[in-house]
């Protein structure tokens, strides 16, 4: 066999193995990162146990009926495009795996202070599309109008601290 036809021939094996390797590695990470999505994924690690009872009985936990119930990312993890959000969720799983590892303590009271940091207006928006609804009682429609013209540095959370996790300062408090 000439040279060039078996150099080809080992181009087109090494073209077909890779593309192989690599469909599997994206069908691979792809349910990975379906699976870390879910809350019993989140609620494994006993750290999260208070935010994950916190969340259950809260306003979109599984507790509430009728409401709209939303899933850990829904809320931490920013519905900015599948870089960012993959980006955002690599960082924030690695942090979390080496804070458990190391055993770090966190003093969630006052990382509670800095919440906007680990929520995502963009999660709120995704299921909150019409915030100056027919019907809604003046108070919040004028809230939420300042807030769609931007007269406001307010935030989703800012307003609506509780219903992701309830009183979380007093389960918080109360667990230690």
């Amino acid at each position: 066999m000439p040279k060039q036809k078996k150099q080809n021939r080992s181009l087109v094996l090494g073209l077909c193995i890779g593309s192989c390797l690599a469909i599997v590695l994206a069908l691979v990470g792809a349910a990975q990162i379906h699976s870390t999505n879910k809350v019993k994924f989140c609620a494994s690690c006993h750290e999260m146990q208070t935010f994950y009872k916190t969340w259950v009985e809260a306003g979109h936990g599984l507790a509430q009926k009728g409401a709209m119930k939303a899933k850990c990312v829904d809320c931490h993890l920013p519905e900015e495009g599948l870089l960012t959000y993959l980006g955002t969720k690599a960082k924030a799983g690695a942090n979390d795996y080496i804070a458990h590892i190391i055993r770090k303590k966190v003093d969630w009271v006052a990382k509670r202070e800095e919440r906007e940091k680990y929520t995502y207006e963009t999660g709120c928006k995704k299921c909150h599309k019409e915030l100056v609804a027919p019907g809604i009682p003046i108070k919040a429609f004028l809230a939420h109008r300042t807030y769609e013209l931007g007269e406001t540095d307010k935030t989703c959370i800012s307003c609506h601290h509780n219903v992701g996790h309830g009183d979380l300062l007093l389960a918080l408090n109360n667990q230690q």
